[in-house]
């Protein structure tokens, strides 16, 4: 089921995650600016951060190889102002089974993600860390 989207900055988020569910490589970059800070989920053999849409490239590498059965389902996008967008929900493997909740914090400039930070918790959890103002 879609997850209803209210401002561009969410559908920027939205269309990047469905990229990534088809493994479109090319349609992944170009929801990120060049120089986007990416911070992927620590799965087995994934570093903290990915600059630049080289260090992207890298990291999809290594999904495809290692953990190519994966796909995120969002069940909430919220625009947080000031460029920020939270994306909830959970990952699903190899289209089936909910193994864990996942969350995002992206940070979106001139219809681009510059940031990005993915963790394996819910939003509430992001929210009593003080993550989220």
């Amino acid at each position: 089921m879609p997850v209803p989207v209210a401002h561009q900055s969410e559908s920027i988020v939205v269309r990047w995650v469905e990229a990534f569910n088809a493994r479109d490589l090319e349609g992944m970059l170009a929801c990120l600016a060049e120089d986007v800070e990416f911070y992927p989920l620590r799965l087995g053999g994934l570093r903290g951060c990915y600059r630049g849409h080289e260090g992207v490239q890298d990291w999809f590498a290594n999904v495809r190889h290692s953990h190519s059965g994966y796909q995120i389902v969002l069940s909430e996008t919220r625009d947080l102002g000031g460029g920020r967008v939270l994306a909830s929900g959970c990952l699903r493997l190899d289209g089936q089974c909910e193994i864990e909740s996942f969350c995002a914090l992206d940070r979106i400039n001139e219809g681009q993600i510059v940031a990005a930070h993915h963790y394996l918790t819910d939003a509430n959890m992001i929210e009593r860390l003080g993550l989220i103002p």
